[in-house]
């Protein structure tokens, strides 16, 4: 088990394999094992030449779990990505963020240009850029209430309830992700999204009701490229084979 000290936050991360690194940022209630290691990432991603660097983002998995909201945001999530690549020093890297971490991995590639050289945004969609009505203002509050019940909340949407399942599963704490949800992760404005010079793959499932899809986001990225897989939803992606493979295309082809 490692560790790297970020301004007195513990940081759990992990390295598989050798190569082009590529560091994978999960999604909110869950954690690195969870929403990657399960389904296969590491060797898939090892098996195609690339070396994996994971981390759980404070709050996740087996971070340590600030309990104030000013303590999560994106800035503060993006820092802790950057504190684990200087631990391991690692100057450049490709980057997979999903959900909650696609607005992470935009902010870095956007903010920290000089250390991604290609990205993909997962289970996420136009909300990043503003575009109603799938924005983290109108999801993180409603996350917030399904995470801090003590039990299953069944009268809530059954895709907001879900997260309530994944902290269960994951013996997350319930009171750190509510404070992660009610941090501040602002859009992107559509100026700043050109600007981005990096290659940029943009993944949504045509049945996700969380985040949408990512159309006008990929478009608006200075070289974004945008892929639906059909019938997937927000949660299914991370299992599908043909989501893995695309992406390890993707980081293939532009990181020769």
């Amino acid at each position: 088990m490692a560790f790297c000290n970020n301004n007195n936050t513990s940081i759990y991360y992990e390295q598989h394999g050798e190569g082009k690194p590529v560091v994978l940022v999960h999604g909110g209630a869950t954690s690195f094992r969870f929403n990657y290691g399960v389904f296969g990432w590491i060797e898939d991603l090892n098996e195609s030449g690339f070396q994996v660097i994971g981390l759980d983002m404070r709050g996740h998995g087996q971070s340590d779990k600030p309990l104030l909201p000013e303590e999560y945001g994106t800035d503060k999530l993006a820092s802790d990505v950057l504190a684990v690549m200087g631990e391991l020093g690692v100057e450049e890297a490709s980057i997979v963020g999903y959900s909650l971490g696609s607005a992470v991995a935009l902010h870095l590639i956007q903010t920290s240009p000089e250390r991604f050289s290609s990205a993909s945004l997962v289970a996420t969609g136009d909300g990043l850029l503003g575009y109603p009505p799938h924005t983290f203002s109108a999801l993180l509050p409603v996350l917030a209430e399904a995470v801090s019940r003590s039990e299953f909340p069944d009268d809530l949407p059954e895709h907001v309830a879900a997260y309530w399942t994944f902290v269960t599963q994951s013996g997350g704490s319930r009171e750190a992700i509510s404070s992660a949800a009610k941090a501040e992760y602002p859009v992107l404005s559509i100026a700043l999204a050109a600007e981005i010079q990096a290659p940029v793959l943009v993944v949504s499932g045509e049945r996700d009701p969380v985040l949408g899809q990512g159309l006008r986001l990929a478009e608006a990225l200075g070289q974004g490229e945008y892929l639906e897989i059909e019938k997937a939803d927000h949660f299914n992606l991370a299992a599908k084979n043909s989501v893995k493979k695309a992406i390890t295309a993707f980081f293939m082809k532009h990181n020769r």
